[in-house]
């Protein structure tokens, strides 16, 4: 499956590559976390909510995790790398997980009701959609490439370069 990124194509990332990189993500975010906590428990809970929402936005679209897998998030309407702000909105669900964590007892009970089902969800709209975009994806108006692009987009047999 390929998806029209600035006017080319580019090859839909296999789910499993996403699900590593979002992983590794959520890891350096816990390890993060427990650090901050030994010296004040809210600041923990501040960067971790923070991290997970504008892990994104920190490098031109490649989050650590993204970065060992050889991923990247790009906007679907001319191919550039994401700022902060869609940072945020691709990852809102992953930030209200994490707020739900972070709050004992209750958000814990919400964690499951509301914050794993929609995680659950988001994996599977990677998985099933022909395109690989997750809701975030949409909301934000991005999308998952290889950070190496001559291996997904299609050469352009018009740009005087022999293969």
């Amino acid at each position: 499956m390929t998806v029209k990124i600035k006017n080319q194509e580019a090859q839909k990332v296999h789910a499993v590559d996403r699900y590593m990189a979002k992983g590794l993500d959520l890891i350096i975010m816990v390890i993060i976390a427990l650090i901050i906590q030994l010296v004040w428990y809210p600041i923990a809970a501040v960067v971790a909510i923070m991290y997970m929402l504008f892990h994104d936005g920190m490098n031109n679209g490649v989050s650590p995790g993204k970065k060992v897998i050889g991923l990247k998030v790009v906007k679907i309407t001319d191919g550039s790398p994401i700022i902060w702000k869609d940072s945020l909105l691709r990852n809102l669900s992953f930030g209200l997980f994490t707020l739900f964590a972070v709050i004992p007892m209750m958000g814990w009970v919400l964690m499951f009701l509301i914050g794993i089902p929609l995680l659950i969800f988001e994996a599977y709209l990677i998985y099933s959609l022909e395109s690989g975009y997750r809701l975030g994806d949409i909301l934000a108006g991005t999308q998952v490439v290889r950070s190496n692009h001559s291996r997904d987009i299609e050469d352009d047999p018009s740009d005087g370069v022999d293969e």
